[in-house]
C-alpha cells in the first residue's frame, strides 16, 4: 500500500511539474525578435521604426507626408514588404541586415527624404507580410 501511495505521489508531482514548465512556444519564439512599426509606405520603400529596443539602429526621420511635420526616432527604410498585404500602423516582429541597396522586393522609385538607412528583413515572425525570396 505505501508503494502505490510512493508512486501515485511521484507521478502527481511528475504531472503536476510538466504543465507548470509549459510555455506559450508564440510568446517566448517572438523574444527571439526585434520589434518595429510601419510609418510610411511608398514606392522607394517602406519606412519601419524599431520600438522597444534600446539600441539606436536607424536615424531620426521627418514625415513630409502628413501635416503637420512628424518625427519618428530611430527609422529605417526596408524594401522587403509587400505593400499590397500590410498597412502603415502594422507591428512586425523581425531580425533584419543592414544593407547599403536592396537586392529584394524594391524600391520602385526614388522620391527623397526617406530614411537612409536600409535594411532587409531576413526573417519575419507569425507574419503575412514577409516575401521571402532566398
Amino acid at each position: 500500500m505505501k508503494t502505490i501511495l510512493k508512486i501515485l505521489f511521484i507521478c502527481g508531482i511528475i504531472v503536476l511539474t510538466a504543465f507548470s514548465c509549459e510555455k506559450n512556444s508564440d510568446e517566448s519564439d517572438k523574444d527571439d525578435y526585434l520589434s518595429g512599426r510601419i510609418i510610411k509606405i511608398t514606392c522607394g520603400g517602406t519606412v519601419v521604426q524599431f520600438i522597444d529596443t534600446s539600441q539606436t539602429i536607424g536615424e531620426t526621420w521627418n514625415n513630409y507626408f502628413v501635416t503637420p511635420i512628424v518625427n519618428y526616432s530611430n527609422c529605417v527604410l526596408v524594401g522587403t514588404l509587400s505593400s499590397g498585404e500590410c498597412s502603415e500602423g502594422d507591428t512586425l516582429y523581425f531580425n533584419y541586415r543592414k544593407v547599403d541597396s536592396f537586392t529584394i522586393g524594391g524600391p520602385w522609385c526614388d522620391i527623397g527624404g526617406l530614411p537612409k538607412t536600409k535594411i532587409e528583413i531576413t526573417d519575419l515572425f507569425n507574419s503575412k507580410y514577409f516575401i521571402n525570396e532566398n
